[in-house]
């Protein structure tokens, strides 16, 4: 509150002294300039606080115009008009320009004047030049001269001050405009008033000593204020001598003009030159403090000596180096801290006359005894006391160290690219060959300084291994890109002595630590054994190491290769899977040796019967494809498929043994059989295996009903797996009966599967059982079954046996006996009463290993059979090497015997033969009277056949024993 008193009472005092001088209408316009003081007092207040100070200021103008008799309508409504002004001018600089010191530049504060106090202030001073003109007869020029020439000469004057709030706001004015300010602005203007009254000449002398002096004893700030003052002051006084004395008009302006222009100005001049004195003093001073500061506590090692050599200051940075603190180092010489040489070169540079020197290499003592190796810089200068010297020391003791490791890293760099195995060469950024380590020269048999400088691409002449095309520029594009290039595949290199090397690796770009490119480096290794190796792997891996032919891999990849090759041509190319027929046994009978030998023939006689377009490839064992390109048709393919077979069948050579040959084929044909190479292969075996059932040496093509038969036999396979888990397999039991009594002796196990509800025979599941590896599982759920019911059998008739038919494929098994017997332990079967029966075709295809079998079961006392004799040998000397017990005739022999005894004589053969070996016989398949009668009279043991008795089921066979009698009347019975 006090600095808006201050204000309003230093504008009162103006006002009311000029009003009581001249209180006229042209005094008040003429005020419209003083009024603006009022800016200061009301800038930082409320809208209220200045509606009132204004109000009130307008009632004591209006008294005092009334208390001299002056005080009307036009009177009042100027005063009105200035106060309204005031107003409207301090709303607009608080509401449009918002003070932010760091952000407002000179332009938009000039601009913010012009717009928000300028214009304002002449608008509103043109208002009340209208209204005297049109109330009085005062002349225009003289109207306009009392409000142009007072608002102009107050706004100008007032800038700096206006730009001192502009720029720091009214907070600013309060801080610094405080009372003492006021007061004498106060003080002042009772002076200047004096003086104007008195003489312009005095007052214009008093302005410029009053602008000068307040520079000199106070500051630009109260310049301000002054000139503020004394702008609207002379706005007054011009108007008053201009009213009472026309004639010296142009005297009185002249020399307020004059005066307060040339006082500003000098003011100025004046503050500058304090301020630019000032600056430069603090400068001077801070310059000194801060250069003080930053010496004493640098890092660096910088300290001063006196021409004598002592030290007179010493930076942080040379106390830590040294190990004493900054007190114990001043005072001593510095030579104190030098090695004996170090002195002698120091004392030689310090008394010569040079402004600067250099020491490199000065070496320096710390407290602790330590050696610190430093380069001196030092400046000679000036001082009141003596010439000084400024030294600056740099401590290199680190970089001689580290050059030291540099030297011995360089050495054992080179050491170790001399010692690696890879060979290594270094280039420039322009591809120019700078290093070569040995592996490197030896590869291309000359030295370094013999190929340094020449371009790589000719010191190193790459090129493709299997196109022969030269490979260039990869360390130009390796640091043009800036990255790590591997070396292409198969690149090899040729020195001048003609030598090919395969090698492998790499380049790369060189970098500085900055990360600057200076060249490239190569790394490759000398790979030409391992590339012939890997060739070689190559090949074993895609091809047969028996016959060198393509293996399955390679088919593979070939067959895919036909398929899209006869998409995008159009054409059909066949799939023919071939087979050895019976080449297992050929293989155990004469030796893997042999066998070996014999696909070696095959694959020979394959590739001599296909074009070059054509593959033959083999799968593994004694099976081959062969890939016959561009068919036209199926009959085409029969016809090269028959001269295949026909060539490949027939007789080999084999060391000194003739093995008579025979071959299956499947063909498949794109896209008729499938467009996939797993479909053509697949369907292409399905057509062999056709082929194999249907006889030797046959092809057969691939059609959608062998697909039928392999789904069923799929079928079959899940159905016998399921009746395995369902315990479906069930034993009926055939008669076989003493040929004489015809009283029951044995009972011949035989499988039926019980599926469905339907009751299928043997030969309905046991082959496809045998193929799924499921044969075991079945007989051993049939031998569970049967087992149990012969054990309740044997209590009423103990001298009954039990004949099964057993696998070879079972027999040959290690574990078949030791199971066999724990089985019949189980349920309580004697051995003696079991009889095991054996196709003649399986026990001689696998003679060897049966002899031992067959013993082993005799010496268990099992009971051995030989079944469908005489059907599957052409010779019977093998008889002499094995040993058992029955041999059974054939049904096909039986069923030939008729009341001629000469049309079924070779029955009878064996039943002699059966004679005279001293073993049981047994005839199958016996079914009328008359073939029982011939067989019992020649001699037969036993009969068997549907004459009898059909196979029947458990509970049949109970009725017959609990009969007792003989087959016949016990059917008779039944």
């Amino acid at each position: 509150m006090k600095h808006l008193l201050f204000w309003v009472l230093g504008y009162l005092a103006t006002v009311l002294l000029y009003l009581f001088h001249s209180p006229t209408a042209l005094a008040v316009i003429s005020l419209g300039g003083v009024s603006l003081w009022l800016i200061g007092a009301l800038i930082n207040q409320r809208l209220v606080v200045r509606v009132a100070v204004c109000t009130c200021i307008a009632m004591i103008n209006g008294a005092a115009l009334a208390y001299l008799s002056a005080l009307n309508l036009l009177s009042t409504s100027l005063i009105v008009i200035n106060m309204i002004a005031v107003i409207v001018i301090c709303e607009l600089l608080e509401r449009y320009h918002h003070i932010d010191s760091h952000q407002h530049s000179i332009l938009r504060i000039v601009t913010s004047i012009l717009t928000y106090v300028f214009i304002p202030a002449m608008l509103f001073g043109a208002i009340g030049v209208s209204l005297v003109l049109y109330q009085t007869t005062i002349a225009t020029q003289t109207v306009l001269f009392s409000a142009v020439v007072g608002t102009s000469l107050a706004l100008f004057v007032g800038t700096p001050f206006v730009l001192a709030f502009m720029g720091r706001g009214d907070a600013y004015l309060q801080s610094v405009y405080q009372f003492r300010h006021v007061m004498f602005c106060v003080v002042v203007i009772s002076l200047m008033v004096a003086t104007a009254a008195i003489s312009w000449h005095l007052f214009s002398a008093a302005t410029v000593a009053l602008f000068v002096l307040s520079v000199v004893f106070y500051d630009f700030k109260t310049l301000n204020l002054c000139s503020f003052a004394v702008g609207g002051l002379a706005s007054a006084a011009l108007n008053f001598h201009y009213i009472n004395a026309d004639s010296g008009l142009l005297d009185s302006g002249f020399y307020a003009f004059t005066s307060i222009a040339v006082g500003y100005v000098t003011a100025l001049f004046v503050w500058r030159y304090k301020k630019l004195v000032a600056h430069s003093s603090a400068q001077l001073s801070q310059l000194h403090e801060s250069f003080k500061h930053t010496f004493e506590l640098s890092p660096e090692m910088l300290l001063t000596i006196d021409s004598s050599g002592t030290v007179q200051e010493v930076s942080q940075g040379f106390a830590d180096a040294i190990g004493e603190p900054k007190e114990l180092l001043c005072g001593r010489p510095f030579t104190d801290f030098m090695t004996a040489q170090g002195q002698q070169a120091f004392t030689k540079h310090a008394l010569d006359v040079e402004s600067k020197f250099m020491l490199s290499n000065l070496q320096l003592l710390s407290s602790e005894g330590e050696t610190l190796t430093v380069n001196l810089k030092a400046e000679l200068f000036g001082t009141p006391s003596g010439i000084c010297t400024l030294c600056f020391l740099q401590d290199i003791s680190e970089q001689i160290e580290l050059a030291e490791v540099l030297e011995q890293e360089k050495e054992l760099l080179e050491v170790t690219l001399s010692s690696i195995g890879d060979g290594v060469i270094c280039t420039d950024v322009n591809s120019k060959v700078t290093y070569m380590n040995p592996v490197a020269e030896a590869v291309l048999a000359k030295l370094t300084r013999e190929v340094k400088g020449l371009p790589f691409d000719e010191v190193m002449p790459l090129y493709n291994e299997d196109t022969k095309q030269p490979i260039r520029g990869l360390t130009d594009y390796c640091i043009k890109n800036n990255k790590l290039m591997e070396l292409p595949e198969l690149t090899c290199v040729k020195n001048h002595l003609k030598l090919e090397f395969a090698i492998q690796d790499s380049i790369s770009p060189i970098y500085l630590k900055n990360g600057e490119i200076v060249g490239a480096v190569m790394v490759f290794q000398d790979v030409t054994e391992s590339r012939i190796m890997s060739r070689k792997l190559s090949h074993l891996a895609h091809h047969d190491v028996l016959t060198g032919l393509p293996n399955r891999l390679l088919l593979q990849d070939r067959l895919s290769q036909f398929c899209r090759r006869a998409l995008r041509e159009e054409h059909n190319f066949a799939v023919v899977f071939i087979d050895l027929d019976k080449f297992k046994k050929i293989n155990d009978s004469l030796g893997h040796a042999v066998g070996d030998s014999l696909l070696k023939k095959v694959a020979k006689r394959l590739t001599n019967c296909i074009r070059s377009c054509d593959t033959v490839s083999r799968m593994g064992g004694d099976e081959f494809v062969l890939l016959l390109d561009a068919v036209r048709s199926r009959a085409q393919v029969g016809k090269v498929v028959k001269k295949i077979l026909e060539s490949v069948s027939g007789c080999y050579e084999l060391d000194t043994v003739q093995v008579e040959l025979a071959v299956s084929a499947g063909v498949a044909i794109y896209p008729e059989d499938g467009d996939s190479a797993d479909a053509l292969m697949k369907h292409a075996d399905t057509a062999m295996y056709r082929a194999k059932k249907v006889a030797r040496s046959n092809y057969q093509f691939y059609s959608v009903e062998l697909d039928k038969d392999a789904e069923f036999k799929i079928e079959q396979e899940s159905a016998i797996a399921k009746g395995i888990k369902d315990s479906e397999f069930i034993p009926y039991y055939q008669p076989v009966v003493n040929a004489q009594s015809f009283l029951l002796e044995k009972l011949e196990m035989l499988a039926r599967w019980d599926h469905d509800g339907e009751l299928a025979g043997p030969h309905q599941f046991i082959a496809t059982a045998e193929e799924a590896n499921l044969i075991g599982k079945v007989c051993e759920q049939l031998l569970q079954k049967a087992f149990r019911d012969f054990s309740s059998w044997l209590e009423k008739m103990p001298s009954l046996t039990l004949s099964v038919n057993i696998s070879v494929l079972q027999l040959i098994e290690p574990e078949f006996i030791d199971i066999f017997l724990c089985s019949l332990k189980r349920f309580n079967v004697p051995p003696i009463n079991v009889e095991i029966e054996i196709t003649e075709s399986s026990l001689v295809s696998n003679l060897d290993t049966m002899k031992q079998t067959l013993l082993d079961l005799k010496s268990h006392g099992i009971r051995v059979a030989i079944d469908d004799f005489g059907t599957g040998y052409s010779s019977l000397s093998y008889l002499k090497h094995l040993s058992f017990d029955t041999i059974k005739v054939d049904q096909k022999f039986v069923s030939d015997l008729t009341g001629n005894i000469d049309g079924g004589e070779l029955a009878i053969v064996i039943v002699h033969m059966a004679q005279s070996l001293q073993v049981n016989c047994v005839a199958e398949g016996v079914e009328t009277a008359e073939q029982a009668r011939i067989l019992a009279d020649a001699g037969c043991h036993q009969l068997q056949g549907y004459y009898f008795s059909k196979p029947k089921s458990a509970r049949a066979i109970d009725s017959i024993i609990e009969a007792g009698v003989s087959i016949v009347q016990s059917r008779t019975l039944l």
